[in-house]
Protein backbone atom coordinates (compact mmCIF):
# COMPACT_ATOMS: atom_id res chain seq x y z
CA UNK A 1 0.00 0.00 0.00
CA UNK A 2 1.32 3.73 -0.72
CA UNK A 3 1.39 5.01 2.37
CA UNK A 4 2.35 8.50 1.49
CA UNK A 5 0.32 8.48 -1.17
CA UNK A 6 -2.96 7.54 0.66
CA UNK A 7 -2.10 9.77 3.76
CA UNK A 8 -1.10 12.83 1.79
CA UNK A 9 -4.38 12.86 -0.22
CA UNK A 10 -6.66 12.34 2.67
CA UNK A 11 -4.29 15.41 4.69
CA UNK A 12 -5.72 17.70 1.24
CA UNK A 13 -8.82 16.55 1.50
CA UNK A 14 -9.58 16.76 4.85
CA UNK A 15 -7.57 20.43 4.89
CA UNK A 16 -9.55 21.65 2.12
CA UNK A 17 -13.03 20.33 3.73
CA UNK A 18 -12.30 22.31 7.09
CA UNK A 19 -11.27 25.70 5.28
CA UNK A 20 -13.60 25.39 2.69
CA UNK A 21 -16.73 25.03 4.15
CA UNK A 22 -16.12 25.26 8.28
CA UNK A 23 -13.06 27.14 9.57
CA UNK A 24 -14.19 30.41 7.47
CA UNK A 25 -13.96 33.84 9.72
CA UNK A 26 -17.91 34.84 10.35
CA UNK A 27 -17.17 38.45 9.04
CA UNK A 28 -16.43 36.96 4.99
CA UNK A 29 -19.66 35.40 3.35
CA UNK A 30 -19.32 32.96 0.73
CA UNK A 31 -21.27 32.32 -1.78
CA UNK A 32 -22.66 28.39 -3.43
CA UNK A 33 -20.51 28.90 -6.11
CA UNK A 34 -17.61 30.18 -4.21
CA UNK A 35 -17.65 27.28 -2.41
CA UNK A 36 -17.64 24.78 -5.44
CA UNK A 37 -15.48 26.77 -7.54
CA UNK A 38 -13.45 28.44 -4.44
CA UNK A 39 -12.46 30.95 -2.36
CA UNK A 40 -9.16 31.28 -0.12
CA UNK A 41 -11.06 33.29 2.73
CA UNK A 42 -10.66 30.31 5.25
CA UNK A 43 -8.39 30.55 8.05
CA UNK A 44 -5.96 27.40 7.30
CA UNK A 45 -5.47 29.07 3.76
CA UNK A 46 -4.41 32.86 4.94
CA UNK A 47 -2.25 30.70 8.08
CA UNK A 48 -0.46 28.66 4.81
CA UNK A 49 -0.76 30.00 1.53
CA UNK A 50 2.21 30.98 -0.62
CA UNK A 51 2.80 34.87 -0.17
CA UNK A 52 6.44 36.02 -0.58
CA UNK A 53 5.88 39.44 1.49
CA UNK A 54 4.79 37.15 5.30
CA UNK A 55 7.98 34.82 4.03
CA UNK A 56 10.41 37.98 4.10
CA UNK A 57 8.63 38.34 7.09
CA UNK A 58 9.84 35.14 8.87
CA UNK A 59 7.06 32.98 7.91
CA UNK A 60 8.69 30.10 5.69
CA UNK A 61 6.60 27.49 6.53
CA UNK A 62 4.76 28.93 3.21
CA UNK A 63 7.11 27.97 0.81
CA UNK A 64 6.33 24.54 1.51
CA UNK A 65 2.69 24.71 3.56
CA UNK A 66 1.05 26.52 0.41
CA UNK A 67 0.92 22.62 -1.08
CA UNK A 68 -1.42 21.45 1.47
CA UNK A 69 -4.44 23.69 0.24
CA UNK A 70 -6.93 23.63 -2.84
CA UNK A 71 -9.29 26.34 -3.57
CA UNK A 72 -12.32 25.19 -4.98
CA UNK A 73 -13.75 21.67 -6.27
CA UNK A 74 -12.18 20.95 -9.54
CA UNK A 75 -8.81 22.37 -8.02
CA UNK A 76 -8.78 19.10 -5.01
CA UNK A 77 -10.63 16.52 -7.21
CA UNK A 78 -8.01 16.69 -10.32
CA UNK A 79 -5.09 17.47 -7.83
CA UNK A 80 -6.00 14.06 -5.79
CA UNK A 81 -6.52 12.23 -8.89
CA UNK A 82 -3.35 13.29 -10.13
CA UNK A 83 -1.16 12.45 -6.62
CA UNK A 84 -2.81 9.51 -6.06
CA UNK A 85 -2.07 8.28 -9.90
CA UNK A 86 1.84 9.58 -9.72
CA UNK A 87 2.30 9.01 -6.20
CA UNK A 88 1.54 5.28 -6.25
CA UNK A 89 3.50 4.84 -9.56
CA UNK A 90 6.60 6.75 -7.20
CA UNK A 91 6.40 4.95 -4.11
CA UNK A 92 6.34 1.92 -5.86
CA UNK A 93 9.65 2.12 -6.97
CA UNK A 94 11.31 4.63 -4.12
CA UNK A 95 9.03 3.97 -0.90
CA UNK A 96 7.65 5.98 1.06
CA UNK A 97 10.29 8.14 2.71
CA UNK A 98 11.91 8.95 -0.78
CA UNK A 99 8.81 10.20 -2.39
CA UNK A 100 8.09 12.10 0.65
CA UNK A 101 11.61 13.87 0.21
CA UNK A 102 11.01 14.75 -3.51
CA UNK A 103 7.43 16.02 -3.13
CA UNK A 104 8.58 18.01 -0.25
CA UNK A 105 11.98 18.86 -2.38
CA UNK A 106 9.76 20.03 -5.83
CA UNK A 107 7.10 21.97 -3.35
CA UNK A 108 10.45 23.91 -1.78
CA UNK A 109 12.30 24.58 -4.83
CA UNK A 110 8.97 25.79 -6.57
CA UNK A 111 7.87 27.33 -3.28
CA UNK A 112 11.41 29.51 -3.67
CA UNK A 113 10.82 30.56 -7.06
CA UNK A 114 7.71 31.88 -7.09
CA UNK A 115 8.36 33.56 -3.75
CA UNK A 116 11.28 35.47 -4.72
CA UNK A 117 11.87 35.09 -8.24
CA UNK A 118 7.87 35.92 -9.34
CA UNK A 119 7.03 37.34 -6.41
CA UNK A 120 3.90 35.79 -5.95
CA UNK A 121 2.01 36.98 -2.89
CA UNK A 122 -1.12 34.67 -2.95
CA UNK A 123 -0.89 30.76 -3.96
CA UNK A 124 -1.86 27.40 -2.97
CA UNK A 125 -2.08 23.89 -4.51
CA UNK A 126 -0.13 20.44 -4.56
CA UNK A 127 0.33 20.79 -8.13
CA UNK A 128 3.47 22.71 -7.92
CA UNK A 129 4.74 18.98 -6.00
CA UNK A 130 3.06 17.09 -7.78
CA UNK A 131 5.13 18.31 -10.78
CA UNK A 132 7.99 17.35 -9.39
CA UNK A 133 6.77 13.94 -8.66
CA UNK A 134 5.58 13.44 -12.50
CA UNK A 135 9.77 14.81 -12.62
CA UNK A 136 10.67 11.83 -10.98
CA UNK A 137 8.18 9.54 -12.80
CA UNK A 138 10.17 10.42 -16.06
CA UNK A 139 13.72 9.29 -14.33
CA UNK A 140 12.05 6.34 -13.21
CA UNK A 141 10.94 5.29 -16.45
CA UNK A 142 13.72 6.14 -18.37
CA UNK A 143 15.87 4.52 -15.98
CA UNK A 144 13.59 1.35 -16.76
CA UNK A 145 13.11 1.86 -19.66
CA UNK A 146 9.44 1.91 -20.04
CA UNK A 147 6.77 3.84 -18.35
CA UNK A 148 4.96 0.70 -17.43
CA UNK A 149 7.29 0.38 -14.35
CA UNK A 150 4.66 0.28 -11.82
CA UNK A 151 0.94 -1.74 -11.87
CA UNK A 152 -0.93 1.57 -13.10
CA UNK A 153 -3.51 0.48 -15.79
CA UNK A 154 -2.49 2.38 -18.82
CA UNK A 155 -6.03 4.70 -18.47
CA UNK A 156 -4.00 5.98 -15.17
CA UNK A 157 -1.01 6.97 -17.32
CA UNK A 158 -3.13 8.37 -20.11
CA UNK A 159 -5.18 10.32 -17.06
CA UNK A 160 -1.83 11.41 -15.75
CA UNK A 161 -0.91 12.72 -19.57
CA UNK A 162 -4.14 14.83 -19.51
CA UNK A 163 -3.49 16.05 -16.28
CA UNK A 164 0.35 17.00 -17.36
CA UNK A 165 -0.27 18.58 -20.47
CA UNK A 166 -3.37 21.13 -19.41
CA UNK A 167 -1.17 22.14 -15.99
CA UNK A 168 1.24 23.42 -18.62
CA UNK A 169 -0.70 25.35 -21.42
CA UNK A 170 -2.86 27.25 -18.64
CA UNK A 171 -2.25 31.15 -17.37
CA UNK A 172 1.96 32.07 -16.88
CA UNK A 173 1.43 32.19 -13.20
CA UNK A 174 0.19 28.16 -12.73
CA UNK A 175 3.00 27.36 -15.92
CA UNK A 176 5.75 28.77 -13.66
CA UNK A 177 4.45 27.00 -10.72
CA UNK A 178 3.99 23.56 -12.61
CA UNK A 179 7.52 24.17 -14.35
CA UNK A 180 9.36 24.93 -11.46
CA UNK A 181 7.89 22.24 -9.47
CA UNK A 182 8.79 19.94 -12.34
CA UNK A 183 12.85 21.66 -12.04
CA UNK A 184 12.77 20.52 -8.49
CA UNK A 185 11.58 17.00 -9.11
CA UNK A 186 14.62 16.64 -11.68
CA UNK A 187 17.07 17.81 -8.83
CA UNK A 188 15.74 15.62 -6.11
CA UNK A 189 14.46 13.08 -8.06
CA UNK A 190 18.66 12.49 -9.54
CA UNK A 191 19.46 13.12 -6.11
CA UNK A 192 17.47 10.46 -4.82
CA UNK A 193 17.62 7.90 -7.66
CA UNK A 194 21.53 8.21 -8.58
CA UNK A 195 22.47 8.34 -4.95
CA UNK A 196 19.99 7.14 -2.69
Amino acid sequence: MPVFTVSFCAIIIIIFILDNFFLIPKSESVTRKELFFGHNKGYINRALRLSNKKIKSGQVWRLVSSALLHVGVPHIVTNTVAMFIVGYAVESKLGAVKTLICYVGSAFISGLFMAFVYKLNEGEGASPGIFGLIAVFVILAVKSGTVMFSNLPLFALIILAVYTVTGIITNKTVICEHLSGFVGGLLTGLLIVCFG
